[in-house]
């Protein structure tokens, strides 16, 4: 912090660090358990001894939280037996250096993927030794996908990739090194392999123009092949694996959804518990996979969507959230009604809440306040309004939010509502079964309400 910013503007410096859109909170202590979450049915499930692989996928919008709740899943598995946490954000952004990748992925590229994630979780944080024949195997079968880059030299070494994989482990698990119990602490998820500049990723994945593999696809049928031993080699130590995946919600190429989801049954034919994160477009039902949907905090009213005091769990939830991430510095940086006001136009998204949230930070900063305004307020409000409404600008987004007010029980029967649920223009809400509401940053202005 520069010396020459006032003691104020340090404070609101520092909110501001704490509320990043982008990621969710690593810290235990900032996490705020939903209620009406699936995280702990999931977590349930996973501990039940019986039933074989499990695989679930947790769907919602984004910014609903999947990631923070698959985080709060993984750390409750870490009691019981080893976990590795796979994030593909990650990984395309600091290991690929291409985000934009991601939504170009391939089953088959996401499955290599997870496969260095398990070589270098099961070496460095679970102290097992892999076959030589088997990494060998991996690399024939690696190979095979390269894409020529001129020197001749071949780029898939199992080894030096899985290093450079973006990749958190953690649990308890049985080591030689944890005595004549044989049991390892049940540790938290930690990152493992390399970090930074040191990390060289030598292997094209998700290049433009690609042409698709089938799952039928000899090469890729002995892909998941050697994935699965690799699997079943930790397996015959004795630990139930469970593997996590995040990242594919962020796909929102709805021809790419169909073929990683609908079109492939690869990722479902992992052999160890599985559980991952997808789109909202898949709220018909994945193969293979038991889905269960993450909605938005409940902050509205549906008998009233326009009130700024609703009741409802959500109200409670997001401003704990604050309060949590900001409990040592000075209060109230922000006071309570207009807390509320931040987490209602939020739409109980809970990425959107945390960009209002430094929104509001920065313009507090612009003035150096002791505590934010009206003015810092309405003003960040305003700016996210703005980018809504430019996602539902036609005739034919008014009359769909008009029809779902009139019944927020039913989403209405048109084409369009898949992407409107995408763009969160449309958001989905718990209550005993879910129901639906425009976004309240449209009930500002857009959907004025009848008769105000």
């Amino acid at each position: 912090m520069s010396d020459a910013h006032t003691p104020q503007q340090q404070v609101w410096e520092e909110l501001y660090k704490r509320f990043d859109p982008q990621r969710p909170p690593r810290q235990k202590r900032w996490r705020v358990e939903r209620k009406y979450s699936p995280a702990r049915e999931i977590a349930s499930e996973l501990a039940r001894p019986m039933g074989g692989d499990k695989r679930f996928m947790l769907l919602g919008g984004l910014g609903s939280g999947k990631s923070t709740e698959l985080h709060r899943i993984a750390d409750q598995r870490c009691a019981d037996g080893p976990v590795i946490f796979v994030d593909l954000v990650d990984h395309f952004e600091e290991r690929i250096n291409d985000p934009a990748a991601l939504n170009r992925v391939q089953p088959w590229e996401v499955l290599l993927i997870i496969g260095l994630a398990v070589v270098q979780a099961g070496e460095q944080a679970f102290a097992h030794r892999w076959s030589k024949d088997l990494i060998g195997r991996f690399n024939e079968v690696g190979r095979k996908f390269e894409v020529p880059d001129g020197d001749g030299q071949p780029s898939f070494d199992a080894a030096k990739l899985a290093s450079a994989v973006v990749v958190l482990a953690g649990g308890a698990v049985a080591v030689l090194a944890a005595g004549p119990a044989g049991v390892g602490v049940a540790a938290g998820l930690v990152a493992v392999g390399q970090a930074g500049a040191a990390v060289k990723w030598r292997f094209k994945l998700a290049t433009p123009g690609r042409s698709r593999r089938s799952d039928q696809d000899e090469r890729v049928q002995s892909l998941l092949g050697v994935v699965n031993q690799l699997l079943g080699e930790l397996r015959s130590d004795g630990w139930k694996l469970t593997l996590f995946v995040d990242g594919l919600d962020r796909i929102d190429e709805r021809d790419r959804i169909r073929a990683l989801f609908v079109e492939s049954a690869l990722l479902g034919g992992l052999a160890c518990d599985v559980v991952m994160t997808g789109p909202i477009a898949l709220h018909e039902g994945v193969p293979e996979f038991e889905t269960k949907m993450l909605t938005n905090a409940p902050v509205c009213d549906r008998r009233d969507p326009w009130s700024l005091n609703p009741r409802g769990l959500g109200i409670a939830l997001c401003m704990e959230v604050f309060r949590r991430r900001s409990a040592d510095l000075p209060a109230p940086l922000i006071p309570d009604p207009l807390l509320r006001k931040l987490v209602y136009y939020s739409g109980g998204r809970m990425r959107e809440f945390v960009c209002l949230v430094r929104k509001v930070a920065g313009l507090a900063w612009d003035r150096s306040l002791d505590q934010a305004d009206e003015e810092a307020v309405e003003r960040a409000i305003e700016t996210m309004r703005e980018v809504t409404e430019a996602c539902a600008s036609t005739r034919r987004h008014r009359d769909l939010l008009c029809e779902l007010l009139a019944d927020p029980s039913r989403l209405p029967n048109d084409e369009l509502v898949d992407e409107m649920l995408d763009l969160c223009v449309i958001l989905p809400y718990p209550n005993q079964g879910e129901w639906y509401l425009p976004h309240p940053l449209l009930l500002k202005v857009k959907l004025p309400k009848p008769g105000s």
